[in-house]
C-alpha cells in the first residue's frame, strides 16, 4: 500500500476512535489508545489545563513517572507557553516525544522509541486534535452539568418546604418534577396546587416565550402571593413563590410553597386581641422602667381615663407626668422591677385637664431585646374611691351619731315609764322602747354587714360543714331553750372553701326562723347533700323551718338582688345571707315550705383532705333580733 495511503487509513482508523464515549475519562482512554496504536508510539498522554498547569486525563502507562520517555514529554509540556504547539523533543538517542494542542482543553503527548512521526503524518493530525479537543470539551461540560444536575437535584430534595419544577406547553403547565415534601403535602398531582396558580398564558407576539402576567417591578416575572391550597391534611394557606427558568421550547417555572397557616393563625388572633385591648375600657399601657419611664404603647382606655385628646398626647412624655405625685412612680416601678408582678396597687393620677382620679395598677415585667419593659392595666377606682369614702361616714354617722341620739331617746324614755302611771302612756313609752332596741339592733347589723367586705371575695379556708352546723344549732339552743333543732348531717364529712363568713349567713337565718315564728314550739331542720352545678360538685346546706314564711316583698328584692321603691326589704338579715353567700362563689335559693319555708345555701364542694375549721377561726355567736 503506498505511503500516503496507509497514512490516510492510520488517520481514518485514529478518527473512530474519538468521541462515542459517556465519560471525559473514557474519551480521553480510547483515543490516546487509537493514537498510540496507529501511530506506532508506545507511550502518551491526554492533558487537561488548569490555572495551576496541566493535569492528566488519561495517560499511558497509567502511571507517568515510572516512565522516562513520557516523564520528559510531561516536564518539557511544563516549560512550553500556548505558542509553542506543536513541539518536537528528544530528550535521548533514538527517542521522540511530540507535542500537539488541544484547543480550548489542554494538550496531547505522544513518545515515540525507535523512531520518527514523519512531517506529513503531524500536519495531518491538526484536524484530528481539534476534533480530540472539542469530545473532550463536550464531555467535560456534560460532567460538570451532571455534577450541577446531581448538587440541584440534592439541594431540590433537602428543601423543608414544597418545591416542583413545572413547565407550560400550549397553555398548560405541568408538573415535571417535585421534591419528597411536596408530594408529602399535596400528594400524587399533576397539578399545581393554589388558587389561580395557572394564569391565562399570553402570547406577546415578540417571541416565541411565554411569561405569567403578573410581574415584579424589574420585569422579571417573577411572582410571590399568599394562596390558599387543597393538602393531604385539608386546605391550608401557604406563600407561593414563582420563578421562571428560560427554556428553549417552553417556560419553565420552579414553585416553592412556604406553609403559613400558623403564622396567619397566629396574626389573625394577634389582630383580635389588639382589638380587644384597644376597645378595653380600662388603661393599657407598656412603659420603660424608671422614675419617669417612656410610653412604649397606650390604648384608647388610657387616652379616655386620661382625658386626652389622641395618643399623640402620650409621645415625649415621661410616665411620671400622669401621677399626682411623681414619687409614687418612682416608688411603684422599684417595685415592679423588684417583685415582677404587681396587682390592683391604688395610685392617683392627674389627667390632661389637671383633675386628679383614683386609679387601680397591676403589671408585670416582660424582658425584652432592649431590656424590661412594664406592661400595665389601669381601671378608673375614682367613683368606687368616693363611694368608699361616702360609706365610711355614712357608717360613722350611724355607728356614733346615730347611737348617741338612740341611747338619748331610750334613756328619756325610760325616765317618762318611770314618771307616768297612766296604763295607757305606759304602752305609747314601751313601743318607743322597743322600736329603739330594734333601731340598735339594726345598727349592729349594718356594721356586721359592713365587715363581710372587709374579707374580700372567696377563700381558701376549708370548711366541716357537719361541725358548722352543729356549732350553730347548740348556740341557738342556748339563746333560744324553746326552740327545737335538728341537725340530719351525714357522718362523712363534706366541705367548702368558706370562713366566717358562712357561720353569719347561718346563724342569721336560723335565728330569724326561730324569731320569727308563731308555733309555741319554733322548729328548725338544718341537712346537707352533695348536688352537681355546672358541671361540678357542690354541698347544699338546707334551713327548713315550721314559721309563717317570709314575706313575699323581702323574698323579691333578695331573689332579684336590688331593692326598689315598691320593693324593699325592712332590715338587712337576708340581704347579709346574700352578700355572704356571694362573696364566698356561692348562691341562695328560697322556696315556700309547708309549713314554713325552705331555703338552699349552695357552695362547691372542696376536697376532704383539708384541714377542718368550722368557723374560719373567729367565733359569731347567734345574735337574736333584726
Amino acid at each position: 500500500m503506498p505511503e500516503r495511503q496507509q497514512r490516510v487509513q492510520a488517520l481514518y482508523e485514529i478518527a473512530l476512535t474519538i468521541g462515542g464515549k459517556e465519560t471525559l475519562t473514557e474519551t480521553a482512554d480510547a483515543a490516546l489508545a487509537g493514537y498510540l496504536r496507529k501511530l506506532n508510539c508506545s507511550v502518551g498522554g491526554i492533558f487537561r489545563a488548569t490555572e495551576t498547569g496541566y493535569t492528566p486525563t488519561a495517560t499511558i502507562p497509567a502511571d507517568p513517572a515510572g516512565n522516562a520517555l513520557l516523564s520528559a514529554g510531561i516536564e518539557r509540556l511544563a516549560e512550553l507557553s500556548s505558542d509553542g504547539f506543536p513541539s518536537h523533543t528528544e530528550p535521548t538517542a533514538g527517542d521522540h516525544c511530540y507535542l500537539f494542542s488541544l484547543p480550548d482543553f489542554g494538550a496531547l503527548v505522544i513518545g515515540k522509541q525507535g523512531g520518527e512521526i514523519d512531517t506529513a503524518t503531524r500536519s495531518a493530525l491538526t484536524p484530528l486534535n481539534e476534533k480530540l479537543a472539542e469530545a473532550c470539551r463536550n464531555k467535560l461540560v456534560e460532567r460538570q452539568l451532571r455534577e450541577q444536575r446531581n448538587r440541584f437535584e440534592a439541594v431540590f430534595d433537602a428543601i423543608p418546604e414544597p418545591v416542583a419544577d413545572t413547565v407550560v406547553e400550549d397553555g398548560t403547565e405541568e408538573i415535571i418534577a417535585s421534591n419528597a415534601e411536596f408530594e408529602r403535602t399535596f400528594g400524587d398531582t399533576d397539578e399545581t396546587p393554589g388558587t389561580a396558580m395557572v394564569p391565562e398564558i399570553t402570547d406577546t407576539g415578540e417571541s416565541t416565550q411565554h411569561s405569567r402576567p403578573i410581574d415584579t417591578d424589574d420585569g422579571d416575572h417573577r411572582i410571590t402571593t399568599e394562596t390558599s391550597c387543597e393538602t393531604v391534611d385539608g386546605t391550608e394557606e401557604f406563600l407561593f413563590h414563582g420563578v421562571p427558568v428560560a427554556g428553549d421550547q417552553a417556560d419553565e417555572y420552579i414553585h416553592l410553597y412556604v406553609d403559613i397557616t400558623d403564622q396567619k393563625r397566629r396574626a389573625d388572633e394577634l389582630r383580635r386581641y389588639e382589638r380587644l385591648v384597644e376597645n378595653l375600657p380600662i388603661g393599657v399601657y407598656r412603659t420603660t422602667p424608671g422614675p419617669d419611664g417612656e410610653f412604649k404603647l397606650v390604648n384608647q382606655g388610657l387616652v379616655d381615663i386620661l382625658e386626652a385628646d389622641s395618643k399623640a398626647y402620650f409621645e415625649n412624655r415621661s410616665v411620671s407626668e400622669i401621677y399626682a405625685d411623681p414619687d409614687e412612680r418612682a416608688a411603684f416601678s422599684d417595685r415592679l422591677l423588684e417583685e415582677g408582678t404587681v396587682d390592683n396597687v391604688e395610685l392617683q393620677f392627674e389627667t390632661a385637664d389637671g383633675n386628679q382620679i383614683w386609679g387601680e395598677v397591676s403589671g408585670i415585667v416582660t424582658e425584652t431585646d432592649d431590656g424590661p419593659v412594664f406592661e400595665l392595666a389601669l381601671q378608673d377606682i375614682t367613683a368606687r374611691k368616693e363611694r368608699d369614702q361616702q360609706l365610711d361616714v355614712l357608717n360613722r354617722v350611724l355607728r356614733h351619731n346615730l347611737r348617741n341620739a338612740l341611747n338619748v331617746i331610750d334613756g328619756n324614755a325610760a325616765m317618762l315609764n318611770a314618771a307616768i302611771e297612766d296604763d295607757e302612756l305606759q304602752s305609747h313609752v314601751k313601743r318607743i322602747e322597743r322600736r329603739v332596741s330594734n333601731l340598735e339592733a339594726l345598727s349592729e347589723k349594718a356594721v356586721t354587714v359592713r365587715s363581710l367586705f372587709d374579707q374580700g371575695r372567696s377563700t381558701t379556708t376549708a370548711c366541716d360543714i357537719q361541725a358548722l352546723l352543729m356549732r350553730v344549732s347548740n348556740e341557738l339552743e342556748e339563746c333560744h331553750p324553746d326552740a327545737r333543732v335538728v341537725v340530719d348531717a351525714p357522718e362523712q364529712s363534706l366541705y367548702v372553701n368558706a370562713d366566717v363568713r358562712l357561720k353569719m349567713a347561718l346563724a342569721e337565718l336560723v335565728n330569724n326562723a326561730v324569731v320569727h315564728n308563731n308555733r309555741s314550739t319554733p322548729e328548725v331542720t338544718l341537712t346537707t347533700e352533695t348536688v352537681t352545678r355546672d358541671g361540678e360538685q357542690a354541698v347544699e346546706i338546707v334551713i327548713t323551718d315550721n314559721g309563717p314564711g317570709i314575706p313575699k316583698h323581702e323574698r323579691k328584692a333578695i331573689e332579684s338582688g336590688e331593692e326598689t321603691p315598691l320593693q324593699h326589704g325592712t332590715g338587712l338579715g337576708l340581704w347579709l345571707v346574700y352578700w355572704a353567700m356571694s362573696l364566698l362563689g356561692g348562691d341562695i335559693h328560697i322556696n315556700d315550705a309547708d309549713p314554713g319555708t325552705r331555703i338552699a345555701l349552695r357552695l362547691p364542694q372542696a376536697g376532704g383532705d383539708a384541714q377542718s375549721q368550722p368557723d374560719g377561726g373567729t367565733g359569731v355567736a347567734v345574735n337574736s333580733g333584726d
